[in-house]
């Protein structure tokens, strides 16, 4: 009833969609990005080495993550082959933050070899 009532729901909802356009923004400029999919505020990005074969770039899942921890965002990977970004923040998490985890992401991917 609290949820209904206070939408809650609306939040994650604006922020999350807000994160996945700009995530599939990243995806147009960086060709790891294999796929961006998700809803609300629990999204993934896999990365790839090939888009034909959908090779798991798992190495470099390990350097972005290592590479946003370093910058005090926390990223997890996820999937059988660990190159999945799994992207769970917290409820009050702002668009603001949004374009900080989206900005940071774009840094980091940018000294990826071959970006």
């Amino acid at each position: 009833k609290i949820v209904q009532e206070e939408g809650l729901q609306a939040h994650p909802l604006e922020v999350g969609n807000h994160l996945l356009d700009g995530l599939r923004a990243l995806q147009d400029r960086y060709t790891i990005i294999g796929d961006v999919r998700g809803a609300g505020l629990f999204l993934g990005v896999e990365l790839v080495l090939d888009h034909d074969s959908l090779e798991p770039a798992t190495a470099e899942a390990d350097f972005v993550i290592n590479r946003m921890a370093e910058r005090g965002i926390l990223v997890g990977t996820d999937g059988p082959m660990h190159n999945v970004l799994k992207i769970r923040p917290p409820m009050p998490f702002s668009i603001k933050d949004a374009d900080h985890l989206l900005a940071t992401l774009d840094t980091v991917l940018a000294t990826l070899p071959d970006n």
